[in-house]
C-alpha cells in the first residue's frame, strides 16, 4: 500500500513538475527567433545646464556625417593652426582636450570654404557652452567664441559681404526669443549679446546648421 503511494505521489510530482516547466518557458516568436532584439541603450542623450541637447559627437561607427565635416585636407590644415595656436597650452591638455570637429563653407562668398572649429574637454567647455573658432580660407581667425552653446547656423542673410550667424541667446532662461543675430562688421563678427538683434522667428530652412542633433560632425585629433 505505501509502495502505490509512493507511486501516485511521484506520478503526480512529475506532472506538476511538468506544468512549471512549460509555464514558465518564454515565449518565442519564430519569426523573431534569428533576429532578437538587441537592448536599448538607456543612457541619456547629454545635455548642457540649460536642458538645450547637445549634438552627439561623430564616432568610427556613425556614418550619418555632414559633407561638410569629413574632409582630411581640411582637417590638416586645422590641425596644423591649432598646434601652433595652443602650443604653449600642450603640457596641460588632456587627450579630450585636443579633439575638434569643424564645418567647412564659405562665409563670405569669395568662392573659398571657411571653417567653423569646435574644440572639445573640459580645457575648452564648461557649463556655459564650449569655445570655437571661425577661421577664413587662409587659416586667418575671423572670431573666437567662448561658452557657446550649439545648433549653430550660417545665416541665409549678409552683413558687410560675410553671412550673419545665429547663435542660442545666452540669456535664454530669462529670454522669450530663443536666438540673436551676429554680423559681422569692422573686421570680425562682433559677439555682444546685449547689443545683438534678437530673432522673433527660429532660423530659417534656408540657414545652414552646424553641430545639431539629426547629423554628426566627425571627430579630429590635433
Amino acid at each position: 500500500m505505501a509502495s502505490n503511494l509512493q507511486i501516485y505521489f511521484i506520478q503526480i510530482t512529475g506532472i506538476i513538475s511538468l506544468f512549471f516547466l512549460h509555464s514558465c518557458k518564454p515565449a518565442i516568436n519564430d519569426n523573431d527567433s534569428d533576429s532578437i532584439e538587441p537592448e536599448k541603450s538607456t543612457k541619456e542623450s547629454p545635455a548642457d545646464t540649460m536642458g538645450i541637447v547637445k549634438p552627439t559627437l561623430g564616432n568610427s561607427g556613425n556614418k550619418n556625417y555632414s559633407a561638410l565635416t569629413t574632409s582630411k585636407e581640411s582637417a590638416e590644415k586645422i590641425k596644423t593652426f591649432l598646434h601652433q595656436k595652443y602650443l604653449k597650452d600642450f603640457d596641460v591638455l588632456k587627450p579630450a582636450d585636443r579633439k575638434f570637429s569643424f564645418f567647412q563653407t564659405d562665409f563670405n562668398n569669395d568662392g573659398k570654404d571657411d571653417y567653423f572649429i569646435h574644440l572639445y574637454g573640459s580645457y575648452f567647455c564648461n557649463a556655459e557652452g564650449c569655445t570655437y573658432l571661425l577661421l577664413d580660407n587662409d587659416l586667418n581667425e575671423i572670431a573666437v567664441f567662448n561658452n557657446l552653446y550649439s545648433p549653430i547656423y550660417r545665416s541665409d542673410k549678409t552683413t558687410n559681404g560675410w553671412n550673419d550667424i545665429i547663435l542660442f541667446s545666452p540669456d535664454i532662461l530669462k529670454d522669450e526669443h530663443q536666438y540673436i543675430n551676429i554680423v559681422y562688421k569692422n573686421g570680425k563678427y562682433s559677439y555682444n549679446s546685449k547689443e545683438a538683434e534678437k530673432l522673433y522667428a527660429t532660423p530659417s530652412q534656408n540657414c545652414i546648421v552646424m553641430w545639431d542633433n539629426e547629423v554628426s560632425a566627425k571627430e579630429f585629433s590635433f
